[in-house]
């Protein structure tokens, strides 16, 4: 009767050491495929949120022409869309869209700005509560309208901005980083190359685009 010879210890150490380089094999393939399933899933949620967000500029767009049709001019922001006044401006968007704006005259009777008031009679130009909104310390109790990454929607509209022609407004998203340098248009209304590529405005959303 023949018998299978005893394994010898360093027979075993070679069997046990396989295993393990085996399993660390499987391990690292494991990692890879891990980490290109997150990639992948990673840009699938920004591809999804970038094209909420032009959904979202779109309809405010809308609204904003409802706006006009109404009051002969889009909603006017006191200064240009600076860091300082994103947040102001967009107070001031979310009231307009409301129909809680109204022309400001001056002594001569001449329109000098606009001021927040609730115009009887006046339907809303948007749904604001279809968006996402919040509150910031410098709104106070007024939401503004966010983004899908929580940050702002930035308009201007500023009459008073040096070589400026009006020739439309400013509406766009700071995108993922939250982040933009001030963007302001030429006088033919197109944004500066200088501007649009500038690292803090690189993946702005803008609106039409």
């Amino acid at each position: 009767m023949l018998l299978h010879p005893p394994i010898s210890v360093r027979q075993r150490s070679k069997q046990q050491g396989f295993t393990l380089i085996e399993l660390l094999v499987v391990i690292a393939i494991i990692l890879i495929l891990a980490g290109i399933t997150f990639g992948i899933s990673r840009g699938v949620q920004n591809a999804q949120a970038r094209a909420k967000a032009k959904a979202e500029l779109a309809a405010i767009s809308q609204g904003l022409e409802q706006f006009k049709s109404k009051m002969g001019d889009y909603p006017w922001t006191p200064n240009v869309a600076t860091d300082g006044q994103i947040n102001l401006n967009a107070q001031r968007l979310v009231q307009a869209l409301r129909g809680d704006l109204d022309w400001k005259y001056d002594s001569s009777d001449k329109v000098d700005g606009m001021t927040n008031t609730t115009r009887s009679g006046v339907l809303r130009y948007i749904e604001v509560d279809r968006f996402q909104t919040a509150t910031t310390t410098s709104t106070g109790d007024t939401e503004v309208i966010i983004d899908p990454w929580g940050n702002p929607y930035v308009y201007d509209y500023s009459r008073e901005q040096a070589g400026w022609d009006n020739a439309g407004y400013l509406l766009y998203s700071e995108g993922p980083d939250g982040e933009s340098t001030a963007v302001q248009i030429t006088d033919g209304g197109i944004l500066t190359p200088a501007i649009r590529n500038d690292d803090a405005n690189i993946d702005n959303i803008y609106l039409g685009e």
